[in-house]
């Protein structure tokens, strides 16, 4: 292949794989990059006087990273990680926002320029020593296919709000009825709450029609029964310290989709 060919067919393949959405105070990009707890990367692109635009992450990514229970701001190590990142891109730090300006001609490269900002700094939740990888969603996988259960891990959804969502796992539906399970494993416990407000927000915006299931580790960590209750107003509530319950669910789902087991 030649350079020319690869460039741009990349390109080709970035320009399909951004979404826009308008907003009351202008647009919001939606990204095909992720942070760490797999929410898409979105930046938002606001006019300002004098001709000017302003793109911004609107303070998502250090958001981001305090539900992680990270925090940058008073890390001098990571402060000066995240200054770094800004002065390398240009990208100014202002209330938390990384944000930066220029004319509308410029509006490609401002929004590149945050975008990368944003996925740098995101990247500062693997200088935790609390932070690890979920491991759990490949462990599922790992269990579906020893059982024969086709699937595919990290689906792209979109909402009824137009928003797009990477659930861990979605269940063929040609044999049964297809099947969407959230493989959830905190990071630590101090962020149970954060992930358990996640998945409820995506199981509200996602087809209320579809099966799911909200599938809980509570080998590492025990759940708040409130938490449970929550979720299962939403999903059918399921334990993998009781896969066989969890297999059967997934062979042969009833008509009713809201249970805890």
């Amino acid at each position: 292949m030649q350079c020319e060919e690869v460039v741009e067919k990349t390109l080709s393949e970035l320009s399909s794989s951004f979404r826009c959405i308008t907003y009351d105070k202008g647009l919001c990009i939606v990204t095909p990059y992720f942070y760490p707890d797999n929410d898409l990367i979105e930046v938002f692109v606001e006019e300002l006087a004098g001709g000017l635009v302003r793109v911004t992450d609107l303070g998502e990514t250090l958001r981001h990273l305090a539900s992680q229970g990270i925090d940058v701001l008073n890390s001098p190590k990571r402060r000066f990680m995240l200054e770094q990142i800004a002065k390398r891109l240009h990208v100014v730090l202002t209330g938390g926002r990384l944000e930066k300006e220029g004319t509308p001609q410029q509006v490609g490269s401002l929004l590149l320029d945050v975008t990368a900002a944003a996925h740098s700094v995101a990247g500062l939740a693997y200088t935790s020593k609390a932070y690890e990888p979920a491991e759990f969603p490949e462990e599922v996988s790992a269990f579906l296919r020893d059982n024969q259960i086709d699937h595919e891990s990290r689906p792209r959804i979109k909402g009824i709000s137009g928003r797009e969502y990477r659930v861990s796992i979605r269940i063929d539906g040609t044999v049964r009825p297809e099947i969407l399970v959230e493989a959830m494993s905190p990071s630590q416990e101090a962020v149970m709450t954060t992930v358990v407000n996640r998945v409820v927000r995506q199981w509200v915006d996602i087809d209320s029609e579809r099966h799911k299931v909200s599938l809980l580790n509570d080998v590492d960590f025990r759940w708040r029964s409130e938490d449970v209750i929550l979720l299962g107003n939403l999903s059918a509530v399921h334990r993998w310290s009781e896969k066989d319950a969890f297999l059967k669910f997934i062979k042969e789902p009833t008509g009713n989709q809201f249970r805890i087991r």
